[in-house]
């Protein structure tokens, strides 16, 4: 049995706030958003959707829970600080289709430790969303199915 994984980057948001975890999406980070959460429908519904607590990354995945008539659930795990390998060792023994909704540089991070086992800066844009698959979600052990952006059709 195969899991499935999408990491997604939140939209764009507005520059530079007093409180980094309030800036909010911009409204093309509005319709980014939005694009991405029916690319994503398309792909797992029903997926279990985990955000950062970030204002600009709840607003996105709230777009994606909408698609799919779900819900979200916030961590801490998914912060710009983050280590990568914390949230691999958080579902290393998942059995169910997630989504991931979080910021650079911890998507692209995150992103090549699950692919290629080791972690570097991976380019992410605003609103980009990676369809990953393997047979569980551990270093090295997922492959890329599908990535979409803003300006792809989905």
């Amino acid at each position: 049995m195969s899991v499935k994984l999408i990491i997604i980057r939140h939209g764009a948001a507005v520059a530079g706030a007093d409180h980094d975890s309030e800036r909010r999406l911009t409204p093309e980070g509005e319709v980014q958003a939005a694009h991405a959460a029916a690319w994503v429908a398309g792909r797992l519904p029903g997926a279990r959707i985990l955000s950062s607590p970030y204002r600009r990354a709840v607003q996105t995945a709230m777009e994606v829970a909408r698609a799919q008539d779900s819900r979200i659930h916030e961590t801490t795990d998914l912060t710009p600080d983050k280590a990568p390998s914390q949230i691999v060792d958080s579902l290393l023994d998942c059995q169910h289709d997630v989504v991931l909704v979080s910021h650079l540089p911890l998507v692209g991070r995150l992103a090549a430790l699950l692919t290629d086992g080791q972690i570097y800066d991976q380019p992410w844009s605003t609103a980009e969303c990676w369809l990953l698959e393997g047979d569980l979600i551990a270093p090295g052990c997922m492959q890329v199915v599908s990535v979409w952006y803003p300006g792809l059709e989905y």
